[in-house]
């Protein structure tokens, strides 16, 4: 029996560690999000930075981006078609994680101009690109 009730309180205790409110869920999401978009932005500043002598690629890197956002917000609106409260509690939680998940593949596109693409690679187009 001694067993059974040290093992019931370490189960009880893990368990807690594991337990969040929705609110907790929702604000890690939402954290989750921010980071993922101050890294973004993090990327494109550095590009804005390297390929500053490059003003046409700068003008086109800009409007690439304002066209970006809008098809993040596009993509989002797809994904949850109907009004937030049809998708409950998890709704911000969910739409969070698809934003991060949508940052995330944006600034790993984005790298490439900071990165360089592999060796042998023919179609370079302005990637390194920096006069």
């Amino acid at each position: 029996m001694k067993h059974f009730l040290i093992c019931l309180l370490l189960i009880v205790a893990a368990s807690k560690g594991f337990a969040q409110t929705q609110g907790e869920m929702n604000r890690k999401a939402n954290e989750a999000y921010r980071e993922a978009d101050k890294k973004l932005n993090e990327v494109y500043q550095l590009i804005q930075k390297d390929y500053a002598a490059n003003k046409k690629f700068i003008e086109n890197m800009k409007v690439a981006q304002r066209l970006w956002i809008q098809f993040r917000d596009a993509q989002v609106e797809m994904m949850f078609p109907e009004p937030a409260k049809s998708y409950g509690s998890m709704f911000p939680v969910c739409k969070a994680n698809y934003l991060t998940e949508l940052t995330t593949q944006r600034m790993e596109s984005l790298r490439i101009w900071i990165n360089g693409l592999p060796p042998g690679e023919t179609c370079t187009g302005s990637v390194g690109a920096k006069q």
